[in-house]
């Protein structure tokens, strides 16, 4: 599911570039339309980071006696990162979508 998430915010991404060229290259309306396709994407891999992260959760959970200590469940750097930069796109990608056309 990691891999997924990644794959999804590199879409997003190359959305955002794609309607970027064609929106100066055609229209500036297609910069817009497709921050559309860089929101979708970028809340896709939110998903999929967070409910990754809740399975992980829960398998290390189950694996825990009551007799043990509590192990570090905090995620990776890496996950962190990629969570943050879902937040990002998902920004920038709302306002493409909203003022894309006014941008260009």
């Amino acid at each position: 599911m990691q891999k997924k998430s990644g794959l999804l915010l590199l879409l997003a991404w190359l959305a955002g570039l794609v309607g970027l060229i064609l929106g100066l290259v055609l229209e500036p309306l297609w910069f817009a339309r497709f921050g559309s396709l860089v929101v979708l994407f970028s809340l896709m891999s939110e998903y999929f980071l967070l409910h990754g992260e809740l399975n992980t959760l829960y398998a290390r959970l189950s694996k825990i006696d009551s007799d043990d200590d509590i192990p570090d469940l905090s995620p990776s750097k890496w996950h962190n990162k990629k969570v943050w930069l879902s937040h990002l796109t998902i920004i920038i990608g709302t306002l493409i979508w909203g003022f894309g056309d006014l941008l260009l």
